[in-house]
């Protein structure tokens, strides 16, 4: 149970020039919004793969734990992370790579993917439990194919496996549900494996296919169990014009090291890009590439300083960026890189890519 005197309070994590900060009332306005749309008997287990989509693992579980029913990671070094957090199932998503992992796992009692028809009749012959089996319905990824699914009864008949497996499970092949009849498509190619192996087994079993997508668009797609992600730390799949009404979680901040006026002729960063064509009065500001600001945001990006907009000039470095500044600015004022005044949807367009990836770059890895 979250101690509700500190509930209300931030996180805040600095990792050298780079200060992000959790807000923890977005996260609950987030869970509590996905609560909602999840219809009666369907259970929440919140993805917190890649270090919680790097807000981090450890900040994001207590938050949270009350209100969902369990977690996906992608490793058994997260399953181990997070079980020492919650008493709630976990399940390893991308399964366990040799017999030593499976092997803690399966004493773990975590739940572990079978990836494949060979992944399959390793975790058979090592009688392993509480297996979910992954099905290719269209990703092209892991999972077995429909028309592999005599093979897949086979090696359970062979090694008399029925009872170790809880469930199945398959992926979207659109974040965004950007083509609805391919997503309809694989949602009914999933209930027709999914009759099969009921059949097959004997028995009643568990059945998961929703990302964030799935899961805010309605129940067609929530089955037994829903795998919220994106929106769970206040990022919509389907973009800025359709949120929910979700709060982004993650604001990445830093200061300003330096200001400083350059002549007119004179350049910033490497390889000179940036050529002043006046007196100019620029801020050097204390984070970089290394720390997952991404490079390409020279060209057109912008910062927050005291709530004002500025464009960021010259090319990004590895520990140091440059914006344009005023009078306003002094050494020390906070930065924002990521925040209300910059969006993570403006940042990711200007980046050329998606908020999945800003957030695991520039957030926490451990």
């Amino acid at each position: 149970m979250v101690d509700r005197k500190n509930i209300r309070k931030n996180i805040t994590i600095k990792v050298r020039g780079k200060i992000i900060e959790i807000n923890t009332q977005n996260l609950l306005n987030n869970i509590r919004i996905v609560k909602e749309k999840v219809k009666g008997g369907t259970k929440i287990f919140s993805v917190i793969k890649s270090n919680a989509y790097g807000h981090g693992i450890k900040n994001i579980v207590p938050l949270i734990d009350e209100f969902v029913d369990g977690w996906c990671v992608i490793s058994l070094e997260e399953a181990l992370l997070t079980r020492k957090l919650s008493k709630k199932e976990i399940v390893i998503l991308k399964g366990t790579s040799d017999k030593t992992e499976t092997k803690e796992a399966a004493e773990k009692k975590f739940t572990i993917v079978a990836r494949d028809l060979i992944d399959l009749e390793q975790k058979m012959k090592s009688r392993v439990p509480n297996l979910l089996v992954k099905f290719d319905t269209g990703m092209g990824r892991l999972g077995i194919l429909p028309d592999e699914i005599d093979k897949f009864e086979d090696i359970v008949q062979k090694y008399k496996g029925k009872s170790r497996i809880k469930g199945i499970i398959t992926h979207f092949a659109y974040s965004d549900f950007g083509d609805p009849n391919f997503i309809k498509k694989q949602n009914e190619i999933f209930d027709h494996i999914s009759q099969r192996v009921e059949k097959f087994l004997g028995k009643r079993i568990i059945r998961t296919i929703s990302n964030s997508a799935g899961t805010l668009i309605g129940d067609d797609f929530h089955k037994d169990i829903v795998r919220p992600g994106i929106c769970i730390y206040g990022i919509s799949p389907f973009g800025k014009e359709k949120d929910f009404s979700l709060k982004p979680a993650m604001s990445v901040k830093s200061r300003v090291l330096t200001i400083k006026e350059i002549p007119k002729g004179w350049s910033v960063g490497y390889s000179r890009k940036f050529i002043a064509n006046e007196r100019t009065k620029i801020a050097v500001i204390d984070i970089g590439y290394s720390d997952g600001i991404p490079r390409i945001l020279w060209e057109q990006g912008f910062v927050s300083i005291n709530g004002k907009r500025f464009k960021i000039i010259g090319v990004i470095s590895m520990d140091m960026l440059c914006s344009l500044c005023d009078n306003s600015v002094k050494p020390q004022d906070e930065v924002q890189i990521i925040g209300d005044d910059i969006s993570i949807y403006e940042v990711a367009e200007k980046a050329q890519t998606i908020p999945y990836e800003i957030l695991c770059s520039v957030g926490l890895k451990t």
